[in-house]
């Protein structure tokens, strides 16, 4: 198993599905798989705008993905931060 990206340390498993160019496949499986095991969000009324920012994001779900479905994760984060990824 690979580290999740730093990224994935504030998204959660929904927003990286609907936001990111995962592919159909990877979209059912997070959808499917890791958003029904998120926690919502506690009370926002009794909160800061960047009180939340981490819940349940998806590296604490990273152990559900596949060996490829991390690292194709880890190659798309580090494209948005235009890093090297060869």
């Amino acid at each position: 198993m690979s580290t999740p990206h730093e990224t994935f340390n504030y998204f959660r498993a929904d927003e990286v599905a609907e936001c990111w160019p995962v592919g159909d496949s990877l979209y059912f499986k997070l959808w499917n798989t890791i958003v029904p095991l998120q926690e919502p969000f506690p009370n926002l009324e009794d909160s800061g705008p960047h009180d939340h920012v981490g819940h349940e994001s998806l590296s604490k779900h990273w152990h559900l993905l596949t060996e490829e479905e991390q690292l194709f994760l880890n190659r798309l984060a580090k494209a948005a931060e235009g890093e090297n990824v060869i």
